[in-house]
């Protein structure tokens, strides 16, 4: 590869990680955001973006992957394998906690979950969460079906990251409930 085609390919790379983070930021506020604003927020014009992204859904796909990528950094940058499990794990979830807005967007958006390839894609294979839950300690509970950690702990995140936009709630707070709850549960009553 010449110092040309390298100096092309960085650019190209920063221009269409620009439109995706721009993606990101916008639909995560406006899920019906224009192709034009997007455009417009990523600092590009609309005939660059769709030299990228022909269509909606050609973007729409990419973000998806893009955002998947974002959490998977996330967690790595959290160091998940280092120093006490629950410190670790606390740094997981500090570490998805900006990504709520997008990650719900993601998950939710009917042109992503109506696409059977890309969802296995987004939604196959092992979840790095699921060390650290390992990590971290054992369910209470033997009889909790497989799984079951791994989905509390993104309903716990939803949860977070629903009271922190609707209650205006601190994000330290936040964080405190979700560890709280993934370590303690919520209720202390006697099942019997």
């Amino acid at each position: 590869m010449t110092r040309d085609a390298a100096v092309e390919t960085g650019t190209r790379l920063r221009t269409r990680t620009a439109i995706l983070d721009a993606a990101a930021t916008v639909l995560a506020v406006t899920p019906a955001a224009s192709l034009g604003e997007i455009a417009t927020a990523a600092e590009v014009g609309r005939t660059t973006l769709h030299r990228y992204f022909p269509d909606r859904h050609d973007l729409l796909r990419a973000l998806a992957r893009h955002v998947v990528a974002l959490g998977d950094a996330a967690i790595g940058r959290a160091h998940p394998d280092s120093g006490p499990p629950l410190a670790a794990l606390r740094r997981v979830v500090e570490g998805q906690f900006p990504l709520g807005p997008i990650l719900l967007f993601v998950y939710n958006e009917p042109t992503i979950v109506g696409d059977p390839e890309l969802w296995a894609e987004l939604v196959g294979g092992e979840d790095p969460v699921d060390a650290i839950l390992t990590r971290a300690g054992r369910p209470t509970t033997p009889a909790l079906p497989a799984g079951w950690a791994r989905r509390t702990f993104w309903a716990l995140l939803y949860a977070g990251w629903e009271a922190a936009k609707e209650d205006d709630l601190p994000r330290h707070e936040v964080v405190d409930a979700i560890m709280t709850t993934l370590t303690r549960g919520v209720l202390a009553a006697d099942p019997h």
